[in-house]
């Protein structure tokens, strides 16, 4: 079901499919008490959602685990963990240039830097971040279809950035993190709320956001809104 990308990465539309089938979501109930790690470089990409590979800036932020992009928990970051599936997914609070509730794939931390902190990320948020319609829009395939981003045209070394959101409604944000330039042809994947950013899949940075001001053409991507 899961197709790979062009450098070996199973796309992350196609693995929100195969949440339930890959990960094994049984959450553990967090302690009262949590823990902080440091993010480390060049984090593995989860196995656990069919990937490999590493991840040189950190690791992905995701709604929900094998779930769609949201960002970059940038290496040398801390993390408070609140949960952790079966397969070694954590749920938490990134902190750095976005601090926001998101869940990263095992194996992304270090440490713990520090232990018996109080919880900063409610179920409340959790559970919303899992539908796509929290985060974004015009996605560029119906909810749980098993497809990559779709290819469109942006001025070739157009910023791309590895961070976007700013709170954990998701509601807007700003492009953060620089990543490098981008090429000339990615794979579309949703643009975020606020509308100041766009998901995309570059043959070079991976999972970016780009201004939707650096596309050419949207060489005919049909949009969709329907939730998940």
């Amino acid at each position: 079901m899961l197709r790979r990308l062009l450098n070996g990465v199973a796309p992350l539309a196609a693995v929100t499919v195969a949440v339930s089938l890959a990960v094994s979501l049984v959450v553990a109930s967090p302690a009262h008490a949590l823990n902080r790690y440091a993010i480390i470089a060049n984090a593995p990409k989860p196995a656990a959602c069919n990937n490999n590979g590493t991840i040189p800036a950190g690791t992905w932020l995701q709604n929900k685990p094998c779930g769609y992009f949201v960002g970059i928990a940038m290496a040398g970051t801390s993390f408070d963990v609140h949960e952790t599936t079966g397969s070694g997914y954590h749920y938490g609070r990134s902190y750095g240039n976005n601090n926001i509730c998101a869940w990263i794939p095992p194996g992304a931390v270090s440490g713990p830097t520090a232990t018996g902190l109080a919880a900063s990320c409610g179920s409340g948020v959790r559970d919303a971040l899992m539908h796509r319609r929290t985060f974004g829009y015009n996605f560029n395939a119906v909810a749980h279809d098993a497809t990559d981003g779709s290819t469109i045209f942006v001025a070739a070394g157009c910023a791309a950035y590895y961070n976007y959101y700013t709170s954990s409604q998701f509601t807007g944000g700003g492009l953060r993190d620089y990543a490098g330039g981008s090429q000339g042809t990615v794979q579309y994947r949703f643009t975020a709320n606020g509308s100041g950013g766009m998901v995309v899949r570059d043959a070079v940075l991976g999972w970016v956001f780009l201004s939707p001001g650096c596309v050419t053409s949207w060489n005919g991507v049909a949009f969709h809104n329907d939730n998940d």
